[in-house]
């Protein structure tokens, strides 16, 4: 009966899991949507935009800040480094496999993976901090989080770097399956990515719609008024009326946006836990693999079509400025969060020889950094089908060697 009732419980919190990990996403799509959205009504550059919306993982800070909250810093630590390894070995390694051809990458490619590489070594080095300095290193990622914006923001606009690109160019390319034959005027989408403030400029992406699309859109808008249902003036006066929505309706849907991200990491970290300690995984392992793998879920679809469709950039995009984000201000958060003691005895990761084994391994330590060291090697020499083999190979060996040293 006790068995039966253990089997019950496992089975409710995989259930809670997913659906945790569903409103997750959703959450996190309104969240910075709205974000972009009430950011360029307001004024704000829209690099900056981009930086804080393209390739940040406010998801992972919110499941890692709720796992503080309920005292599993083993886990929060471990969804930190597992995230950002599989954002590598799991999701970028998915991309190569996908494309076609060679993949180049530009200058700014290069420059990215170099700050990457460069913070996660910062990061692997902090986790040796003594516990007594853990919030100065802390305070020290978090400043490196807001001087890679700052900076990046400024090289965009003077046109050293090119901006990052986001997942949207995806989003727009599935359009273009349909497209007719001929050049029509511009599309219902091409005017609500103009009024919506969520047009590539304001992404953070240098390529055009029309090079995104290609020679036209198809949508039931178009398909009504290349039919003559509809006069064009009509339909672009419907689409601008359409997009502007009072303000309030936006910060209504970041603020469910909040609310969503925030439930759903408590129900993420809490049924974790209990399928973690129903495998007999510890708090650490549960995070690089169990907690990781599901959260990056998204980062790997985006690798797969980008991947596909040759889209070099948003690739590394998707991998580089999602591991800065984790390293640097969710890597701050989790130092400073314990050495306030919020983590009890935890808080003394990498203090000394067994407090430091007992939460993370050397091991997991090293496969971090030499992650991000492959994907700087891969961005320098070009992209191959067979480095991607290689790597979710060493994936697939990670996740092995995790569940076996745990069980």
């Amino acid at each position: 009966m006790a068995q039966f009732g253990e089997t019950e419980s496992l089975a409710f919190a995989l259930a809670s899991f997913a659906c945790g990990l569903f409103l997750l996403e959703r959450g996190a799509d309104n969240f910075v949507d709205s974000a972009a959205v009430i950011a360029e009504r307001l004024g704000v550059s829209p690099v900056l935009v981009g930086l804080l919306t393209c390739g940040a993982e406010w998801e992972e800070l919110v499941v890692m800040v709720v796992a503080l909250g309920q005292g599993q810093y083993p886990m929060a630590l471990g969804n930190l480094m597992g995230s950002s390894i599989a954002n590598v070995l799991g999701s970028f390694s998915l991309g190569l496999l996908c494309a076609q051809n060679v993949m180049v990458f530009d200058r700014s490619a290069r420059i990215y993976s170099t700050a990457l590489l460069g913070l996660v070594s910062a990061f692997v080095l902090a986790l040796y901090v003594p516990a007594q300095a853990k919030w100065m290193a802390g305070i020290g990622l978090v400043v490196a989080f807001v001087f890679y914006v700052a900076s990046v923001t400024w090289l965009i606009s003077k046109g050293v770097l090119a901006a990052p690109e986001d997942d949207s160019d995806l989003e727009l390319d599935s359009y273009s399956a349909s497209d007719s034959d001929s050049d029509t005027e511009p599309t219902a989408l091409e005017y609500n990515l103009e009024w919506d403030g969520v047009e590539d400029e304001h992404k953070g992406v240098t390529r055009s719609v029309h090079e995104l699309q290609g020679p036209s859109c198809s949508s039931g808008a178009s398909d009504e008024n290349a039919g003559g249902l509809l006069p064009a003036g009509t339909m672009r006066s419907d689409e601008r009326r359409k997009v502007h929505k009072p303000l309030r309706k936006h910060v209504s849907k970041l603020l469910f946006g909040l609310g969503s991200l925030a439930l759903s990491g408590y129900v993420l970290a809490h049924s974790a836990r209990t399928i973690g300690d129903g495998l007999g995984l510890s708090g650490t392992v549960t995070g690089t693999t169990i907690l990781s793998l599901a959260t990056t879920l998204p980062e790997k679809l985006v690798a797969v079509l980008a991947g596909s469709r040759h889209q070099q950039g948003i690739l590394v995009a998707n991998a580089v400025g999602s591991n800065i984000f984790l390293v640097t201000l969710c890597g701050g958060v989790l130092f400073i969060w314990g050495a306030a003691g919020h983590a009890g005895d935890t808080a003394n990761v990498g203090g000394g020889g067994g407090e430091t084994r007992a939460i993370f391994s050397l091991g997991e330590a090293l496969v971090m950094w030499a992650s991000s060291a492959a994907l700087f090697l891969v961005v320098v020499v070009g992209g191959r089908r067979w480095m991607g083999f290689v790597l979710i190979c060493s994936y697939v060996g990670f996740l092995c060697l995790e569940v076996i040293r745990a069980t």
